[in-house]
């Protein structure tokens, strides 16, 4: 039995694990055998996240606008979704995307008629994923160009959208015990004193 290896008998879960002798750091003197836990041979059993398709996270808790809503109605529209974003969708597809970072960068500070359409505003090149994707194919797009929502289509129709607050809440549910229990950063120096 190596390092890392499982057994497995109708009654008995082992994991097989390295001790190492003091004296000469590296040399394997022996092995271990302990019963796994109960939470790790659940954890034997969870899916791989990355592996599931985005249809296991809530995906209809969007909020989409027409091209000819106007700005202050797309922006209060917006105050009603977790991800801070309107879906700009005309005829079932999706034109756009206005987001809180738009609302940032392009709003705020500027003189702009409130009663424009938001197709004026909104960004009308929009990255999507087909309701069949997966969770990695997710994340993986929203670490590659900063989004934090995603739109997801089936036949070029709208039928959802997930955000990173999605992907993090199906994460903490799936690996509460990991994702609770992180250690903290090792040799970490806060720059201020905060607290009492």
């Amino acid at each position: 039995m190596r390092a890392g290896d499982h057994i497995e008998t109708p009654d008995i879960v082992i994991k097989s694990t390295s001790i190492l002798a003091l004296g000469s750091i590296g040399d394997k003197i022996g092995t271990v055998e302990e019963p796994l836990s109960p939470e790790d041979h659940q954890m034997d059993r969870l899916p791989n996240a990355c592996d599931q398709r985005v249809s296991v996270l809530q995906t209809d808790d969007y909020v989409a606008v027409s091209p000819y809503t106007p700005l202050s109605q797309a922006i209060e529209a917006m105050k009603d979704d977790e991800g801070g974003c309107v879906i700009v969708s005309d005829d079932g597809r999706v034109a756009g995307i206005f987001t809180e970072r738009d609302l940032l960068n392009k709003i705020l500070g500027e003189n702009v008629d409130l009663d424009s359409p938001i197709s004026k505003w909104m960004q009308p090149l929009v990255e999507t994923l087909s309701s069949e994707a997966t969770i990695g194919d997710a994340v993986r797009l929203m670490n590659e160009k900063s989004f934090r929502n995603i739109p997801l289509v089936k036949e070029g129709e709208l039928v959802g959208s997930i955000s990173v607050f999605d992907i993090i809440t199906y994460l903490a549910e799936c690996y509460p015990k990991e994702t609770m229990n992180l250690p903290p950063l090792p040799k970490q120096v806060m720059d201020t004193v905060d607290g009492g």
